[in-house]
């Protein structure tokens, strides 16, 4: 076999193994194969770094509050470190994400404390077996009412009922806001939530971020 031809094979194997490494990798990191994962117990996701395999059981990361998930209907939600999938819809082409719905119970003269995120508009329902205070103040409201128990002038937004329904949209282009649900006797009660998120981020601060 004259030299040529050796290094001609040579370097066409060693083109082919470069080709088969290139398409390998990229099934695994869904360049060419994009709407699935590499082993059958992880979940495809994304965030601002780009796509990227989880598994399906719990695991110990640290994921940005962008992350979300391309199977359908579902988005990936935080709980003691816990990657976990929570249903999600669309309202006017926006990502509309559940963020509470496991029923909760409270003890006399206590109440639930809520984070209102910034780029989001929040649908709070919720049914509960006893009259409620659902109100939304900012965050020095908060602290005023905590160390005074004095509503007058320490809210933004009040409803007082069993049976809430209530969206809450000065949050699009401000982390200020916090909420509250208390019992309006002081005694105990159950609630059982559907706590919605709207990603719609404002163009400029909105409400206590505006002025």
């Amino acid at each position: 076999m004259k030299k040529r031809s050796i290094v001609t094979n040579v370097l066409m194997a060693v083109l082919l193994i470069v080709i088969l490494a290139a398409i390998l990798y990229a099934f695994k990191m869904h360049v060419v194969l994009f709407n699935s994962c590499y082993f059958s117990n992880e979940t495809l996701a994304v965030n601002s770094s780009g796509p990227f395999c989880l598994p399906n059981q719990g695991i110990n990361i640290i994921i940005n509050r962008s992350i979300l998930s391309y199977y359908p209907n579902s988005t990936l939600a935080i709980h003691n470190q816990n990657v976990s999938a929570l249903p999600f819809s669309f309202l006017d082409g926006d990502p509309l994400i559940t963020v509470w719905n496991e029923p909760t119970s409270l003890s006399f003269n206590s109440y639930s404390f809520l984070t209102i995120p910034d780029t989001f508009k929040v649908h709070m329902v919720y049914n509960a077996s006893a009259t409620t205070y659902f109100i939304v103040m900012t965050n020095e409201q908060y602290v005023n009412w905590v160390n005074t128990k004095d509503l007058q002038g320490n809210y933004v937004a009040m409803q007082t009922g069993k049976n809430i329904s209530f969206w809450f949209n000065q949050s699009t282009g401000c982390a200020g806001y916090v909420a509250v649900i208390e019992s309006v006797s002081g005694g105990p009660l159950s609630i059982s939530p559907d706590e919605k998120i709207l990603y719609d981020p404002a163009s400029s601060p909105t409400g206590a971020c505006a002025g």
